[in-house]
């Protein structure tokens, strides 16, 4: 029988959210290595109620909410209390559990669940997908947000002993004596992840750009005001193109950055604001783009993580228009599979945008064939280093 690894995390389940689509990933990972994956995540908005359900399977993987694992029991909240992680540990039985994988737990579950592991002598791994910075105005947020990434990268992942990291920047960083860099993994087999064949978004010869995703508090994570000056230069120029936001309305792009009310009203119909959208049909607008878009400070928080933009558009063939942060440049050939920009002011991202609108069609194609030729974030490009990582783990300290 299998050996169980169980994924813990605030996944918001099926694809609510990227650390959902990760942890669908590194699942059917762990399966295709002789595992026996489960997730705990939330796999409804609310708490199950007492009579359930208190389970579902994504993508052929049993998922249990992490908030009420089991029905007709109450549970301490996951984010504070090992109560939820050790009750599953138990029904499944000590000796069946390879390990207890953490997403960015929040410390204080983490170091509780690092005890209860202890004691029951089942290794912990760590997952430091990200490290969070200071957005917004409000300071004790922030404060605590900050105290919390460094207590889970100096001090959890140091008791833990075993850390996934998913750029060689953090993996270098961690404290951990067993690291492995997972950086991110999808079923190429999935029809979701099957990737478009090469053909031009429009007729017309204007170049279709997307951004999709959550610009974060301020609009600082993703950089969009910049994007968005970048093509109002490119529109002043009198260069043709289309950018399509998902993710934001107008009206809370506005409210965070009135002063490019002139701005938009510039970009006229060039612009398009879809707002909040399914994640299925987010795909769908990637699978209609020339290029997906995005710029990011080059900075820790950038490059401790990966962005989830990139290894979708990745794996659907579709060109990324960005900078180079965390391990993009090992994925991302300037002018071969998409356009890298040597900084992020308006400038430089304005003639990045402008080589991109203007490849020929010809050109379009063929960068569109090479990024469907191959997906580096496919499973079999990263059983070996699973293994690996997996072979070595450590007891908790």
């Amino acid at each position: 029988m299998p050996e169980t690894v169980i994924l813990v995390g605030g996944y918001g389940l099926p694809d609510l959210t990227a650390s959902a689509t990760r942890a669908v990933g590194m699942a059917r990972l762990y399966r295709s290595i002789g595992l026996d994956p489960i997730i705990m995540g939330k796999i409804s908005a609310g708490e199950p109620p007492p009579s359930g359900p208190t389970e579902t399977v994504v993508d052929g993987i049993r998922c249990i909410d992490v908030r009420r694992p089991m029905p007709g029991q109450s549970f301490g909240r996951y984010d504070v209390s090992s109560d939820s992680v050790a009750a599953v540990v138990a029904a499944i039985g000590v000796r069946n559990i390879r390990a207890v994988i953490l997403y960015n737990h929040p410390a204080i579950g983490a170091f509780r669940i690092l005890q209860a592991m202890k004691r029951l002598k089942v290794p912990v791994v760590i997952e430091m997908a990200d490290f969070y910075g200071w957005e917004g105005s409000k300071v004790l947020r922030n404060l605590y947000r900050l105290f919390e990434s460094v207590l889970k990268k100096d001090v959890i992942c140091r008791l833990a002993d075993n850390a996934i990291g998913v750029s060689d920047w953090s993996v270098a960083r961690l404290p951990a004596r067993n690291t492995a860099k997972l950086t991110w993994v999808v079923d190429a087999t999935a029809a979701r992840w099957t990737p478009v064949p090469p053909r031009l978004a429009r007729s017309d010869g204007r170049r279709r750009f997307l951004y999709a995703g959550s610009p974060g508090l301020g609009m600082v994570k993703d950089r969009l005001p910049v994007a968005m000056e970048g093509f109002d230069r490119l529109a002043t120029s009198g260069v043709g193109f289309e950018f399509r936001v998902v993710g934001i309305t107008r009206d809370q792009y506005l409210a965070d950055r009135p002063d490019h009310a002139p701005l938009l009203d510039r970009l006229g119909d060039s612009l398009t604001f879809l707002g909040r959208i399914p994640h299925a049909k987010a795909l769908g607008e990637l699978r209609s783009t020339d290029y997906s878009l995005f710029f990011r400070r080059n900075d820790r928080i950038a490059n401790t993580g990966f962005p989830t933009k990139y290894v979708e558009a990745a794996s659907l063939g579709i060109p990324v228009v960005t900078n180079p942060t965390s391990d993009i440049a090992l994925y991302l050939t300037d002018g071969q599979n998409g356009f890298l920009a040597p900084d992020l002011s308006a400038p430089a991202i304005a003639e990045t945008l402008r080589r991109a609108a203007t490849l020929d069609d010809a050109a379009l194609l063929d960068m569109k064939a090479v990024c469907a030729a191959s997906n580096p974030f496919d499973i079999p490009h990263w059983q070996a280093p699973a293994r690996a990582f997996l072979e070595h783990l450590r007891p908790v300290r």
